[in-house]
C-alpha cells in the first residue's frame, strides 16, 4: 500500500497527507492538542467534509509523525465509519467537546487490539518509515524518550 500511494522520494508529513486527501477526495487537516491521561496519542475524525487527525502535542517530533502515519493508516485502511451529514456536523465537535459515539470509538480503540488496530499499527509503521523527518526527529533512538512521558496511559 505505501508503494501504491507513490510518494515522492523525501516525504514530510504533510505532503503525506497531500496525497492521502487526494486519494480520498476529502482534505486531511492536521490538529496538535494536550490529551487528557486516558486518551490515546492521536484519533481521527471524520466530519462531512474534512478528516480531522488530532495528535499529541507534548513529544518528540518522530513521535507525532508515527501518530499522524497510524491515523492516516486508519484513513487509507477506510476504518473509519461514514461521516455524519453536513447539518450534524456543524454541532457535533469543538476541541475540548466529543460527540458521544466519537468518545465510543476513540475509547473502543485505546489499546491496540483488534485486525484494525493491527493493520493500522503496521502500515502507520511503514508510512513513517517512508518520511524523511527533520534534524533530531528522524532517529529510532528517540522513540522510546517520546512516549516514555505517556507512559502507564494508552498510547
Amino acid at each position: 500500500m505505501v508503494r501504491e500511494l507513490d510518494l515522492p522520494r523525501m516525504s514530510t508529513v504533510e505532503e503525506l497527507c497531500a496525497v492521502v486527501a487526494d486519494r480520498a477526495g476529502r482534505p486531511v487537516v492536521l490538529t496538535p492538542r494536550r490529551m487528557r491521561v486516558g486518551e490515546p496519542s492521536g484519533f481521527v475524525e471524520r466530519r462531512a467534509e474534512t478528516d480531522i487527525i488530532y495528535f499529541e502535542q507534548e513529544t518528540s517530533g518522530l513521535h507525532q509523525a508515527h501518530i499522524i502515519c497510524h491515523e492516516l493508516a486508519h484513513l487509507l485502511c477506510d476504518h473509519l465509519a461514514e461521516p455524519p451529514a453536513a447539518e450534524e456536523d456543524a454541532a457535533q465537535v469543538t476541541l475540548d467537546t466529543i460527540d458521544p459515539d466519537m468518545v465510543r470509538l476513540v475509547l473502543g480503540r485505546s489499546h491496540y487490539d483488534g485486525a484494525a488496530e493491527e493493520e493500522a499499527e503496521i502500515l502507520g509503521a511503514e508510512l513513517t518509515r517512508a518520511l524523511v523527518l527533520a534534524p533530531g526527529d528522524g532517529t529510532t533512538s528517540q522513540l522510546a524518550p517520546a512516549l516514555e512521558h505517556r507512559k502507564g496511559q494508552h498510547v
